[in-house]
């Protein structure tokens, strides 16, 4: 009787959220959601849950609609990208800076995967014009034109090209950790080691044991690079982070940390002084 019991929880469970569960399993992509697992035979009532709220969390009406937002600011950071629809009215050049991929991928539909796309737009009008985007790191890379002239509407398409990695940076014998120094006011930090003359990848990770100061001890994502001995990681937003003194971790990690790449894509424009508020 148990067993049949069961059976049937699991039936009223498969029967309430099918229709989002065969749109996840036939259909991947179309909504972000894992794909819930199973106890024996059974789907895990948990996991279906889960996968229900990420459903709902990430679908759109049927009523369509886009996240609209205004500026006549002459200067702007977007991170928010997903379904963006920017309208930038200052009358003069604009100077757009895309956030990192860090802070852009925390914002878009979860659980994140590779291949992954999201569109979004950028409006002027009058002489609002717009030079290529200036970028917070370099684990964002652009593609196509990018830049936009007056009164125009251009098209935008970002890809995910990575989303975790185990991958540790490679330290020559003997490097040290130097200093860590926030760039402005943002969650970047800038790391200085010393001695190290093996330059890291965009993208890898750096382990580090903080022996004093705030800063986690942990592997953070590599996201910018100068060269071998001062780079850029992404660190959890919402505190400035310190650390005098840290030994350097080799190797990789042993599970994958999050360290986002992506493309963005300049796809098409409209034609010149058409566009207007």
């Amino acid at each position: 009787m148990q067993c049949l019991g069961l059976a049937v929880l699991a039936l009223m469970l498969l029967a309430i959220f099918w229709p989002s569960f065969k749109v996840g399993l036939f259909c991947p992509g179309i909504v972000q959601a894992g794909i819930p697992g199973f106890n024996g035979a059974m789907v895990d009532g948990a996991q279906m849950v889960a996968f229900s709220n990420q459903e709902n969390a990430n679908s759109q009406s049927a009523a369509g609609g886009v996240n609209f937002q205004a500026s006549a600011a002459s200067t702007i950071t977007l991170t928010g990208l997903g379904n963006l629809l920017q309208q930038l009215t200052v009358g003069s050049a604009c100077t757009v800076t895309l956030d990192s991929a860090y802070n852009i991928c925390r914002q878009l539909p979860q659980p994140l995967t590779v291949g992954q796309t999201f569109g979004f737009q950028i409006m002027t009008n009058a002489s609002t014009t717009v030079a290529t985007p200036t970028l917070s790191d370099t684990a964002v890379t652009l593609a196509g034109t990018t830049s936009m002239v007056a009164a125009a509407l251009r098209w935008y398409q970002g890809t995910i090209t990575q989303v975790n990695t185990v991958v540790g940076m490679s330290f020559t014998a003997g490097s040290t950790f130097t200093s860590i120094t926030q760039v402005g006011s943002t969650n970047n930090f800038t790391v200085a080691l010393g001695t190290n003359a093996i330059v890291p990848v965009v993208g890898t990770l750096i382990y580090l044991n903080v022996t004093a100061g705030t800063l986690p001890s942990g592997w953070y994502p590599i996201n910018k690079v100068t060269s071998a001995t001062s780079f850029v990681i992404a660190t959890p937003t919402g505190v400035v982070w310190t650390c005098t003194a840290a030994t350097l971790g080799s190797g990789n990690a042993l599970i994958p940390v999050y360290s986002p790449t992506m493309t963005i894509t300049g796809l098409m424009t409209t034609v010149t002084a058409t566009m207007a508020v």
